[in-house]
């Protein structure tokens, strides 16, 4: 969802003409809202491409990481009887 929100959050910065918007953006947004993200990225890309608007690279922080998190380890007394 936060990529659609991006796609069209762009293409609305760039297309703000009112009555010009062609429904190709908000139909990819709807698709989105629907749980349909797939094909409503792909619809927003293609209507940003229309555009003639650079598509941005997907965001490293929106990509789920393969590296499990750090564990933490306790500070002060607990951490000296751990060790």
């Amino acid at each position: 969802m936060a990529r659609c929100q991006q796609l069209f959050g762009l293409w609305n910065k760039h297309n703000s003409d009112g009555y010009a918007k062609p429904l190709d953006a908000r139909m990819g947004m709807q698709d989105c809202e629907q749980g349909k993200y797939a094909s409503g990225v792909a619809t927003l890309k293609k209507a940003l491409e229309r555009a003639q608007i650079p598509i941005p690279p997907v965001d490293v922080a929106q990509t789920p990481s393969t590296t499990p998190a750090p564990t933490l380890r306790p500070r002060g007394e607990k951490r000296r009887e751990t060790q």
